[in-house]
């Protein structure tokens, strides 16, 4: 059985360290999250809600039980033994069913500011978010943004992932800036505790930091990956279900939403376009190294996604601060013809191909290049294999 110990906070100057003794198979391993820019009376550890979800998937791959020793929300522990766990065990059949208990439950509501929050990693997701839901009444309004380490920026943890998420917590903390929203801001061993896959798990870690925040979060937006209409239980990625997990994750202090699931990728971006604050700081590149003296290295796959986007819709020059699109215009051709190749194996190269069809952007030109680059792809697979097969004589 895994036990979680009740948590126990220590205070800095600037920050505090949340933290738990996990035990499991005669081992005790600390979990923490250090809370930055929050003030501490509102940090969450009456409750152990934020680190029974943290070691969820831990305990499903052991297949171990899992006991409070200390408060757990009602909504949440009873969601979790009726719903939840089947719901990951449908999805990964490598998972196996446990039990959660608890010396105490609450059903208390512990919300004390009633507001909103989102995360802001400055891409069109976090950003189509933030656009939609700025300017809401409360206890909708988002008057705090929030600033995660528990996986995006390293799937296993460790000092290069923390170093990268520092890097990336100056660009979100100019947004901030600009906007005047505090950014809260939450560091953690999470990745280290799981050594887990992070598409895997990445919507339960974002839940664990955002159930940190209940006493001041009323209403919590998770940009979703996917509009409502492509929902699937995939062991790889459990973003594309979190419209069943997220209602799950509630509870009676913080409800989380799947935000902007009612637009596709395509739609995301051309609504962001019209947020003027984007055009200095959107920030989609899969590979900041190569960047430049600009956001976006322009010739990764998103960011090449997200140029092709903001050109079908004459959009594009309005990102010229943070593109070099002199590469995406010597890429542009190849590009859409693998978009042709890909147009029917994932959501996102379907609603770009829809996207370039409707502007009429595909040329006999891209078809012919799309088939050269199969050919391509083929004959080297072709002479890997014969050398590999070499090899073995």
């Amino acid at each position: 059985m895994i036990v979680i110990n009740t948590p126990h906070i220590e205070k800095d100057i600037n920050e505090c360290i949340v933290s738990s003794d996990i035990e499991s198979k005669n081992s005790i391993k600390k979990l923490w999250f250090k809370v930055s820019n929050f003030d501490e009376n509102l940090i969450l550890t009456e409750h152990s809600d934020a680190f029974v979800i943290g070691v969820l998937f831990y305990a499903l791959e052991c297949g171990e039980n899992v006991h409070v020793r200390g408060k757990i929300s009602q909504k949440l522990l009873h969601n979790i033994n009726n719903y939840l766990i089947d719901a990951l065990c449908l999805s990964n059949s490598n998972f196996k069913k446990i039990k959660l208990t608890s010396d105490q439950i609450s059903g208390s509501n512990l919300c004390i500011q009633d507001v909103a929050a989102t995360g802001i990693s400055c891409g069109v997701d976090s950003f189509s978010t933030f656009y939609r839901h700025f300017q809401e009444d409360k206890p909708f309004k988002i008057e705090y943004l929030t600033f995660f380490n528990v996986g995006s920026h390293g799937d296993f943890g460790g000092e290069k992932a923390r170093g990268i998420f520092n890097e990336r917590f100056e660009q979100a903390k100019e947004f901030a800036k600009d906007i005047n929203l505090p950014i809260i801001k939450i560091d953690s061993n999470l990745s280290e505790f799981l050594k887990l896959n992070f598409l895997q798990t990445n919507t339960l870690r974002n839940v664990a930091c955002i159930l940190l925040l209940q006493k001041a979060i009323k209403n919590y937006y998770l940009a979703s990956k996917n509009r409502y209409d492509f929902f699937k239980l995939n062991p790889k990625d459990n973003q594309d279900f979190d419209t069943l997990l997220l209602p799950l994750l509630s509870t009676e202090s913080t409800t989380i939403h799947s935000a902007v699931s009612n637009l596709k990728r395509t739609e995301r971006t051309l609504f962001i376009s019209e947020f003027p604050l984007t055009y200095r700081h959107l920030d989609v590149c899969t590979n900041p190294n190569a960047s430049s003296n600009k956001n976006n290295c322009s010739v990764c796959s998103k960011c090449m996604r997200t140029q092709l986007t903001f050109d079908l819709y004459g959009r594009l020059s309005l990102y010229e601060p943070v593109f070099h699109l002199e590469k995406y215009f010597g890429m542009r051709d190849s590009y859409i013809a693998q978009v042709y190749n890909s147009r029917n194996l994932d959501p996102f190269s379907i609603d770009l191909f829809e996207l370039i069809k409707e502007k009429n952007a595909l040329k006999p030109k891209h078809i012919i290049l799309a088939k050269y680059i199969v050919l391509k792809n083929a004959y080297t697979a072709i002479k890997k294999n014969v050398k590999k097969t070499l090899n073995r004589k």
